[in-house]
């Protein structure tokens, strides 16, 4: 019995030291890679390293940034609305990063408030899909702010791509991020999109999809045309 635990102790030992060789950071909770780093800190920032958790590192292993093919892409702002009457400012970010492997895409649009917005009504994020499509309906939309983690899901899909209709909670340091997979060889064009008044989850989803919408993605009809800011948007090859 004791040459069994002996062996089982060295074994985890050699693993321990293997794992070692490859670590490039670590926050005392989770350990990195250096392609997983500079993917984190690119796309998250250095701030979401140093509280970078094993939930957040789960779904990290799930890119497996290390073996496969991965793009970054972020938003120029600020930019002039379709509509010429409002300017996005750097109040918020958007960004888009891809990691593909041979059968899918996995996509992941993260949208920042750098600041708190004024109107806390029913935004809209989502994508338009160009040559490529939904690898299945798994979508993921998180919102984070200091009142913590909310995931709703108030989903439209049509033949072209889909949104998600989100209700902005009343914390600070909002971070909206969306997840799902694609079929390879394609482009997806990412936008969320602000209520600038109060709107309603029935306005919010007053929209058709296509390439000359808000952010490449949304064409607002009926009550919901001009009631959103109209930011740019994000878009990657997969």
């Amino acid at each position: 019995m004791k040459k069994i635990l002996f062996a089982l102790m060295l074994a985890i030992l050699v693993m321990a030291n293997v794992n070692a060789k490859e670590v490039y950071y670590t926050n005392g909770t989770v350990s990195l890679t250096e392609k997983e780093y500079n993917y984190v800190k690119e796309f998250y920032g250095e701030d979401y390293l140093k509280s970078m958790t094993m939930k957040e590192y789960k779904w990290l292993s799930e890119l497996d940034v290390n073996n496969n093919d991965v793009k970054i892409k972020f938003a120029k702002i600020p930019e002039v609305s379709p509509t010429g009457t409002y300017v996005s400012t750097s109040a918020k970010s958007l960004g888009i990063s891809r990691s593909c492997s041979t059968n899918y895409c996995t996509v992941t649009i993260l949208a920042k408030w750098l600041g708190n917005p004024t109107i806390r009504s029913w935004d809209v994020i989502g994508a338009f899909f160009y040559g490529t499509s939904l690898y299945n309906k798994n979508i993921v939309t998180s919102i984070t702010s200091s009142d913590g983690t909310i995931y709703p899901s108030n989903l439209k899909f049509l033949s072209n791509g889909f949104g998600d209709s989100i209700k902005l909670p009343s914390g600070n340091s909002i971070v909206i991020e969306q997840r799902y997979y694609v079929k390879p060889n394609g482009k997806v064009f990412a936008s969320y999109q602000h209520a600038m008044s109060n709107s309603t989850l029935a306005k919010s989803q007053s929209y058709t999809i296509g390439i000359t919408g808000y952010g490449g993605v949304f064409i607002f009809n009926g009550s919901a045309v001009g009631v959103y800011d109209g930011m740019v948007g994000v878009d990657i090859s997969v």
